[in-house]
């Protein structure tokens, strides 16, 4: 790990700028703790990935946790000015939970009277206050320029919840002058028969870049002319610029009309704003060179890596919900093993330059030890029912009442911060006329907190703040500790090989989710491998890292995952381990 734990982050200059309560720029950042997880097709993985550790040796690196932590850290482990393309999608304001659609695989009867392939599960929540959003996305742009090299480019997708005020915040943390482009990403679709406006069928992407000499390749996104057109012009005269022009085609205008995912079967995840690759690609194309870094911080579906990785550029993603973290993995293994196939039928014809382009392997690392294997969401479901919670429906800051008090739910995958406490703050103060005192719950806080909160409450007759820290606390803190999925598996090793039978798995959240009797559930289930949507195997496990050895990732909805494996091992004395990960991202770890 660099010895540099923190970093002075430039001044902010731009013009115009935007102002709001409790605007604070970022003026230092410091590394977090990283914890690789997993490992897809390669052999080494650093602990800590520094540029040092990566540049001559690439691996593509997919982070979960906070994007804030994650961008800070590669600031101060040498990713500064190293990335050449920054694509992200994220949060709009839109108001709404973003849930996906969870089918079990090749189940088509019905349970009561209730279709099991269908369990609605919240990805994410888009639900801010105005100034909230606005500090969250101002660090996160902050950081991103900081990361951004000098020929760099950045595409920020939005709507109209928010588009006006990202315009703002992007001129000044960039410059007004180094603004490129709106594209408008233009699509078609139903619309409501009693609507009373016009139908919004269009998104915004804003490029900006970092100086006046930023990459950008026509020639690899030239669009043939219209037939009419290219007529028009081929008669002498015109002045057009001659017959190789047209020929090449036109580089694209700034409006794309492109189908949305839902219209491209091939391409769906049920994965909430998931994007087209075709979208993604043309960006890529135009604005990265082979072995350029691709940075998403807002993964999601994984498309930006996906298609970073199929035109040859190096990624980098990272994504705070474990569904996104899992989806993507899983995608990008699919799409490592294509390659990889293409590679080996190909690889006489390739020379060693082509083969460089090729970057077939990626780690997955944990910012911060904070993470519990389950969703926020879900967790905010558990902490309604074992504290007694009443949730607030129409809240959009406060997650709920404890009898008298109001209740913040802190996101499980860091400790409360002085951040959190500011939010907090700055929110009551924008309601003069409310008495109650507040409820913070966490799984732990940083040390500064304590002391910030008690100089706090000696100021206030009301709105006094305590906290329920969950992995502490006597009263509520064994709650978390929730009903895994079961498995059993039965792992026979010989002298050099290896076999691995799934018996049996029941997830106790899908039943739950369901809301049928376990009974019931097994007795109709026909196939307990409907729960499961990804085996993993590790064919040498050291006790600390995952190396994804087997990845048996089944390619259709009704496909079930084989459950049967058979694989050579190094030696005698390795051990193999097991991962299950079932329809609603929990996973399940057996080790021989």
């Amino acid at each position: 790990m660099s010895e540099k734990k923190e970093m002075k982050i430039a001044e902010v200059k731009g013009r115009p700028m935007l102002h709001w309560i409790g605007k604070q720029p970022l003026e230092t950042v410091k590394s977090f703790p990283s914890q690789l997880v997993e490992k897809f097709n390669i052999d080494e993985a650093p602990q800590v990935p520094t540029f040092e550790s990566l540049k001559n040796n690439w691996t593509n690196l997919l982070f979960h946790g906070d994007n804030k932590e994650v961008l800070s850290t590669l600031l101060v482990n040498g990713f500064r000015g190293k990335i050449d393309l920054i694509c992200i999608d994220p949060p709009f304001d839109s108001g709404a939970d973003y849930i996906r659609k969870v089918e079990l695989r090749g189940q088509k009867e019905k349970i009561e009277g209730e279709e099991p392939s269908l369990i609605e599960q919240v990805q994410y929540t888009d639900i801010w206050a105005n100034d909230n959003y606005l500090q969250f996305m101002y660090e996160r742009l902050i950081l991103l320029r900081e990361l951004l090299s000098e020929r760099g480019s950045i595409y920020v997708h939005c709507d109209w919840h928010k588009g006006h005020h990202l315009r703002f915040l992007l001129d000044e943390v960039f410059g007004s002058e180094n603004f490129r482009n709106e594209i408008i990403w233009c699509y078609y679709g139903p619309g409501s028969p009693g609507m009373q406006q016009f139908n919004r069928k269009h998104d915004n992407i804003f490029w900006y870049v970092k100086t006046n000499d930023w990459i950008f390749n026509g020639e690899d996104i030239r669009i043939p002319y219209h037939e009419t057109t290219a007529k028009k012009f081929e008669s002498e005269g015109t002045g057009f610029g001659g017959e190789r022009e047209l020929a090449d085609g036109k580089i694209p205008e700034d409006w794309w009309p492109l189908p949305i995912v839902n219209r491209i079967r091939t391409e769906i995840l049920n994965y909430p704003t998931q994007k087209p690759l075709q979208l993604i690609d043309k960006i890529i194309s135009a604005s990265s060179n082979k072995n350029s870094i691709v940075l998403d911080c807002f993964i999601g579906s994984g498309t930006t890596a996906a298609s970073a990785q199929k035109l040859g550029r190096k990624w980098i993603g990272c994504d705070i919900n474990k569904g996104a973290i899992q989806t993507t993995s899983k995608r990008l293994q699919n799409v490592i093993k294509e390659q990889v196939k293409e590679i080996e039928k190909e690889k006489s014809k390739l020379n060693l330059e082509d083969k460089k382009t090729f970057f077939t392997s990626f780690a997955h690392y944990k910012i911060n030890d904070y993470d519990l294997q389950i969703q926020h969401n879900e967790l905010k479901l558990l902490v309604y029912e074992h504290i007694g919670v009443k949730k607030l429906a129409t809240d959009s800051f406060f997650d709920g009442t404890l009898g008298t008090e109001l209740v913040k739910i802190i996101p499980f995958n860091h400790p409360l911060s002085l951040l959190d406490l500011q939010l907090v703050k700055t929110e009551l103060e924008k309601r003069k006329d409310e008495t109650r005192n507040i409820v913070l719950v966490s799984l732990g806080m940083e040390v500064k907190v304590k002391t910030a909160i008690d100089d706090y409450n000696k100021l206030r007759p009301v709105n006094k703040i305590r906290t329920v820290e969950l992995r502490t606390d006597k009263k509520y803190g064994s709650f978390f500790v929730h009903k895994p999925a079961q498995a059993e598996v039965e792992i026979i090793k010989t002298k050099d090989k290896g076999k691995v039978n799934l018996k049996d798995f029941i997830s106790p959240t899908i039943i739950q989710r369901l809301n049928i009797d376990s009974k019931l559930f097994q007795a109709q289930i026909k196939d307990f491998r409907s729960q499961i949507d990804v085996v993993l195997i590790d064919t040498d496990y050291n006790g600390e890292v995952f190396n994804i050895c087997i990845s048996d990732v089944p390619e259709k909805k009704k496909d079930f995952v084989k459950g049967e494996y058979e694989f050579a091992i190094k030696n005698k004395d390795s051990k193999i381990a097991v991962k299950i990960i079932d329809m609603l991202g929990e996973e399940v770890l057996i080790i021989e």
